[in-house]
């Protein structure tokens, strides 16, 4: 790893994994650009120069690496480096162009994509398939990021907002998921999108520049930055969703302006999220700031068009009893409720109740205790959000024959709301004022 605990001075080099184990991946192609000089290092051995436009091929070859080159000649190996000898001005672009890389790993928007990298790249074996890392300054990380996560049309002010998040989350570098693989991080969603320069726009190296080495700050720490695409209307605490203790910044909050804040609901009540979710607020996530049919310009490449502030859906009997089965090894004959049985102060189901009768006609319940896994649960890929009321329709007798699932937001709802940010910075907000909208209490400072 390249990326220390702490509050660093200078500009960090970040290690970023772009093929991870789990993608099961045994061939790799890149291609050498033809701006910039790079060199290829097999072993640790003397570094080779790479001609311009020429095509690497790496694959797994029994227990070792095996790197194919021009004129088909062809090496053994077990590390591979590639790096980039000099510097290049950050561009759309620029970079290895690495093909067919898992974007939106075990989500629904999960598809395969072709990437360029800035900085140089590391490949290994890792048991038996190949793992490869993308080294590269942490502020072209971020820029690369801020267009990854969502796109270069997005106002300077939303970017500038998504930057200094993003920066400050990787650097708190509180969960370091793939400490063990020897990377900060990975390219997606289950830390942060990062797509390299494939989406890099001059508003988003910009916007970097502009506020380059600053983050948020609590007390003196760095400010664990969480924040999904859509809140549905209300912020989520951290210890709703993650283990640990609460986060001052990270609160239950409405995404509202202070103008609309006459009464705060309380949507751990049942009652009160239905009133919630039937009667829309004017949040800056919802339509009356940004209309849903215009949101595709702004979002990310591997985002979904559709309804985010609200949407809706129904699963047949047969249909849900099958994806449960698969998903929770029920063993159901069917399914005959779905009861919320705690709600976080955002609307967000945070225990579920499935109660099912199984091949031997006893009757049972299943308990599912976070939002992870509620979302996980009741959608073929991924749950959009776990603020939901579920409603069972009946057709003539006791066992329902349709479940309709009404809900709002898309992800956890901590911290930082992409879209309400969007919209507040359409609204003409500055980056300053949505970041002490959604971290409230947070401080902002340049620390390099």
């Amino acid at each position: 790893m390249s990326l220390s605990a702490g509050i660093p001075s200078d500009e960090p080099i970040i290690d970023v994994g772009i093929v991870l184990p789990e993608d099961r991946q045994k061939r790799l192609r890149i291609e050498i650009p033809h701006e910039g000089d790079y060199a290829l290092q097999i072993d640790g051995n003397v570094a080779i120069a790479l001609q311009r436009g020429s095509m690497i091929e790496i694959q797994r070859n029994s227990n070792a690496l095996e790197i194919l080159l021009a004129q088909n000649k062809s090496q053994q190996a077990q590390r591979i480096e590639i790096g980039l000898q000099g510097e290049i001005a950050p561009n759309k672009g620029y970079g290895l162009l690495v093909r067919d890389v898992v974007a939106g790993r075990n989500f629904h928007w999960q598809k395969n994509i072709d990437v360029t990298l800035p900085g140089g790249l590391l490949c290994e074996m890792y048991q038996d398939v190949l793992m490869l890392i993308n080294r590269l300054p942490f502020e072209q990380y971020v820029m690369c990021v801020a267009t990854s996560e969502m796109s270069a049309e997005c106002p300077d002010a939303f970017l500038e907002a998504q930057t200094i998040t993003a920066r400050s989350w990787m650097l708190a570098n509180v969960e370091q998921k793939h400490r063990a693989l020897g990377m900060d991080v990975c390219n997606d969603d289950c830390c942060q999108r990062y797509q390299g320069s494939t989406f890099l726009s001059k508003q988003a190296v910009a916007a970097t520049s502009a506020t380059s080495g600053k983050v948020l700050l609590h007390g003196d720490l760095i400010c664990d930055a969480r924040y999904s695409k859509s809140c549905g209307g209300m912020m989520e605490a951290f210890e709703a969703v993650w283990p640990g203790k609460p986060h001052p910044y990270l609160q239950i909050k409405p995404d509202l302006p202070e103008t609309e804040l006459q009464h705060v609901p309380d949507l751990t009540s049942e009652s009160a999220f239905q009133d919630w979710l039937a009667v829309p607020p004017k949040a800056y996530c919802s339509p009356h700031y940004i209309v849903e049919n215009e949101l595709k310009t702004y979002l990310g490449s591997v985002d979904e068009s559709g309804r985010y502030y609200r949407w809706s859906f129904s699963l047949i009997q047969k249909e849900i009893t099958k994806l449960l089965n698969e998903k929770l090894n029920l063993y159901a004959e069917h399914i005959e409720a779905l009861h919320v049985r705690k709600r976080g102060g955002s609307g967000r189901v945070m225990q579920l109740a499935i109660v099912y009768v199984d091949r031997a006609q006893q009757q049972r319940t299943h308990l599912l205790d976070s939002e992870y896994a509620i979302r996980a649960a009741l959608h073929p890929h991924f749950l959009y959000s776990s603020a939901i009321v579920i409603e069972p329709k009946y057709k003539g007798g006791h066992v329902p024959d349709s479940f309709k699932i009404d809900g709002c937001g898309w992800g956890h709802g901590v911290g930082l709301c992409q879209i309400g940010g969007l919209g507040m910075a359409l609204a003409g907000e500055s980056a300053e004022n949505i970041l002490s909208h959604y971290y409230p209490g947070s401080n902002l400072q340049k620390i390099y």
